[in-house]
């Protein structure tokens, strides 16, 4: 790649790889070069060169697969961000670049954007909550993280015997680099994703035997977490650029936002029913922000 940008984005593409539509400024714009990652033969061999565009062939599940290859990336160590998103999210280089911005102004460890009211998710906590511009969160999905550079070094050798990912979320959030108010949701920025949890690499992971819920277990078994760890936004920076302090006041001011309008979401009803859910959450949900050990002493 020439020119390398200040950010790095990294994507497991298959042959339904929405990477081609983040392309969508030219190299000389964007404030990040692209590594896809193929796990299917026929994408990597119809990949189009493009400057700021970089290809590798791997096989295997999301994290594994990125853990071969980002340790086969010479000039990692000068990315100063990375973002690590499923091929299945749509979005436009505008957008990932403010990512980038955003995770730098405010000095984030890890940090993700939010999910666009149409997506597909697993925990509704991370649909777009406009009336922040982002909220400070003990979670970080699997499906569209963006780490520092420090957090990427500490993080990649848990990527190696994974291939799900599972447990990373909250773990991750619970590092020196990151910790309390060095983890966010950001709300100012929006992403699509298109389609439901997994369809891409379930079945290349599948096939190995291993399941994401053991996986997940052994993550938690190897940090010493004996409990579910659910997302819980504790403060946050709203859209005019003022703090909100408190789980009670996050609480009330994410339910208000997304009920105001729930015909955005792609199913109301359940819109309705998760947003109560967590408004009852931010309440009595156990908030540990503690440091975890390093079981690898990095």
């Amino acid at each position: 790649m020439t020119s390398p940008k200040p950010n790095l984005v990294v994507v497991r593409a298959g042959e339904k790889s929405l990477h081609p539509g983040w392309l969508d400024q030219d190299h000389a714009d964007r404030n990040f070069d692209l590594v896809v990652s193929y796990f299917s033969d026929k994408a990597f061999a119809e990949h189009p060169d493009a400057p700021g565009v970089s290809k590798v062939l791997v096989k295997g599940g999301k994290w594994d697969g990125l853990y071969r290859t980002l340790t086969g990336i010479d000039d990692l160590e000068t990315y100063e961000y990375i973002w690590l998103p499923d091929d299945d999210i749509a979005t436009n280089g505008a957008t990932i670049g403010r990512t980038f911005e955003l995770a730098k102004e405010y000095a984030l460890g890890v940090c993700q954007p939010s999910l666009s009211r149409d997506s597909y998710y697993t925990h509704f906590m991370f649909s777009q909550c406009e009336s922040f511009r982002l909220r400070y969160t003990n979670h970080v999905e699997i499906m569209v993280p963006c780490l520092s550079r420090n957090v990427l070094r500490r993080a990649l050798p848990y990527f190696e015997t994974t291939m799900s990912g599972f447990g990373l979320d909250y773990i991750w959030c619970r590092w020196p680099e990151t910790g309390a108010f060095r983890a966010a949701i950001l709300d100012e920025v929006a992403v699509h994703h298109t389609r439901p949890i997994g369809s891409q690499l379930k079945k290349a992971i599948s096939d190995t035997g291993s399941a994401n819920t053991d996986e997940e277990k052994a993550m938690n078994a190897l940090f010493g977490i004996d409990w579910r760890v659910v997302p819980v936004a504790y403060s946050g920076i709203a859209a005019d650029g003022q703090p909100v302090t408190g789980r009670s006041a996050m609480a009330r001011q994410m339910y208000k936002t997304w009920t105001s309008d729930l015909k955005a979401f792609r199913d109301p009803s359940n819109a309705r029913i998760k947003a109560l859910q967590i408004l009852k959450r931010q309440y009595i949900k156990r908030l540990d922000l503690s440091e975890l050990p390093d079981p690898k002493g990095q």
